[in-house]
């Protein structure tokens, strides 16, 4: 029976090759040197996180009790999603004002993928006119090097939408890889900007997106990417500038099978040409999922159906020693219509 909690997202970091992959997400092996080193790296990091059981789970008890008061909140309009906005300023309180114990350890990182675009928008309403199942994507940061939530990060999402298209990309054309090695980050084909933005964690060190729940494309399983920033700047325009400051993690948000299957029996989702890939066929998912990382967060229904929206929440362990770098040439070109220039959420 269908049920309204799930085993949601799973987070991310893999090294392996995904012979079926989109374009530019294609990897070639790794030097066996080079797996073991980052192996190495990401089993301390797994065991700096789990000294931070304690805390996640004070803050996995105080989330609990806001979950109990989840349906009397007015920007659901009475358990439904509120307007869509445009400003990108604008923000509202998260569902659950502290990190949750379900916490996804950053392991080997993944690179930012051919659909990263640098210098998106600030903003925390992604949806713009896109169809599917509304999404509330709360997520939570903590500094696995102190046990603490890590406020004032910059939090970066994008995914594609219910058909399997990327904005900015929405008129690529698939590549199909030779093996002779790495794929080029996709070239942009438009400037639209649906479904990718960023916000900074609140004191707590939360930040909740409104967005679409994705779709597939051939090769990987539904996901969304994610990239965590500190010391970020932010320009007139309302964009993010994403080469400053310290990237401190990158990787993947996974979602249950059980929910996905819901999600995508809604109609917004029934006209792709696409080839679904399973969670247990994606090899990103599985070299997450192992080896002790915890893969899985949580998700509820906003309603009765799923179309009524979905909740999912998630913590990600971030070690903010690490510092990882950004490859792609994509930049958004496109000014936003918000020229506010706000360094954290409220």
């Amino acid at each position: 029976m269908f049920t309204k909690t799930f085993a949601v997202a799973g987070l991310f970091a893999a090294s392996l090759q995904l012979a079926t992959a989109h374009p530019g997400e294609i990897h070639v092996p790794l030097p066996r040197a080079e797996l073991q080193r980052r192996q190495l790296e990401a089993t301390r990091r797994h065991n700096v996180a789990r000294n931070c059981a304690p805390q996640i789970a004070e803050f996995n008890a105080k989330r609990k009790a806001k979950r109990n008061a989840l349906a009397s909140r007015k920007q659901f309009n009475g358990g439904r999603f509120a307007p869509r906005q445009d400003d990108t300023a604008a923000t509202n309180t998260p569902t659950f004002p502290n990190i949750q114990n379900s916490t996804c350890v950053t392991a080997p990182e993944v690179t930012e993928g051919p659909y990263y675009v640098a210098n998106e928008l600030l903003r925390t309403d992604l949806r713009e006119e896109q169809a599917g199942v509304d999404l509330i994507l709360d997520i939570g940061v903590m500094d696995t090097t102190t046990c603490t939530p890590l406020s004032d990060a910059l939090v970066e999402v994008w995914a594609c939408n219910a058909t399997g298209s990327y904005s900015g990309f929405t008129t690529a054309v698939l590549q199909i890889p030779d093996g002779s090695g790495p794929m080029q980050s996709t070239s942009m084909t438009d400037q639209f900007t649906w479904l990718r933005g960023g916000y900074a964690t609140n004191s707590e060190g939360v930040v909740e997106f409104k967005t679409i729940y994705p779709g597939y494309y051939s090769g990987r399983t539904i996901h969304i990417h994610t990239m965590v920033h500190t010391n970020y700047n932010v320009a007139t325009n309302g964009s993010i500038i994403s080469h400053a400051g310290q990237v401190r993690h990158i990787g993947q948000i996974f979602f249950d099978e059980d929910l996905n299957d819901q999600v995508l029996a809604q109609s917004a989702y029934l006209n792709t040409t696409q080839t679904r890939t399973l969670n247990d066929e994606d090899s990103i998912l599985a070299e997450e999922n192992s080896n002790g990382y915890n893969a899985f967060a949580a998700a509820q229904l906003l309603g009765d159906d799923v179309s009524d929206g979905v909740l999912a929440y998630i913590t990600m362990g971030v070690d903010t020693s690490f510092e990882g770098s950004i490859t792609t040439t994509n930049y958004v070109t496109a000014a936003a219509d918000s020229q506010s220039t706000p360094s954290a959420a409220a």
